[in-house]
């Protein structure tokens, strides 16, 4: 069991009942860090070049930036859907650092909350040429009463390329 704040606690049993209703991509908004990488039915890439590693998600097409440069994270920025990632390598792991991450994103589809003060730190480790762990370090002081991790478990896609996806939203009337 997560350890959610009050607040939290209260949003996501709203969600909860209200049985994921309400997340942003069924709005065509994108699902953030990390839910849109654990939607099991969108695939994603990962393209490494010097400097930075770019994820591609097939959802909607929404990509994100890993910058392993060395640099830093900006003073001051505007938050974003997938916020702003910094990696480097700790042995045979890529540790990205996330931070920035805007407040509308829920961190997977069962509706886990966050705040401003989220920050997602990510241990990637491949275990062999099909298989992907990933331990995911969910730490916000102002939605959980201490940090916690998840470690999710990947397997490769056969090679083949993302399909063109609209998104619409259904007006009710």
């Amino acid at each position: 069991m997560t350890p959610l704040q009050p607040w939290a606690a209260a949003l996501y049993k709203e969600r909860q009942a209200g049985k994921g209703q309400g997340n942003p991509s069924d709005r065509c908004l994108p699902r953030g860090i990390p839910g849109v990488m654990l939607a099991r039915d969108r695939p994603w890439k990962l393209i490494q070049t010097p400097g930075m590693i770019v994820m591609l998600f097939d959802e909607l097409l929404h990509y994100r930036q890993i910058f392993t440069d060395g640099r830093g994270f900006p003073a001051d920025f505007t938050p974003t859907w997938f916020g702003y990632s910094v990696g480097k390598r700790d042995g045979d792991a890529l540790v990205v650092e996330t931070i920035g991450l805007n407040e509308e994103t829920w961190l997977d589809n069962t509706g886990h909350p966050h705040s401003e003060a989220l920050r997602v730190t990510e241990r990637f480790r491949r275990m062999n040429a099909a298989t992907l762990y990933i331990d995911i370090t969910i730490d916000d002081p102002k939605a959980y009463t201490k940090p916690w991790t998840a470690t999710v478990r990947f397997e490769r896609v056969s090679e083949s390329d993302f399909g063109e996806h609209v998104c619409a939203v259904k007006s009710v009337s």
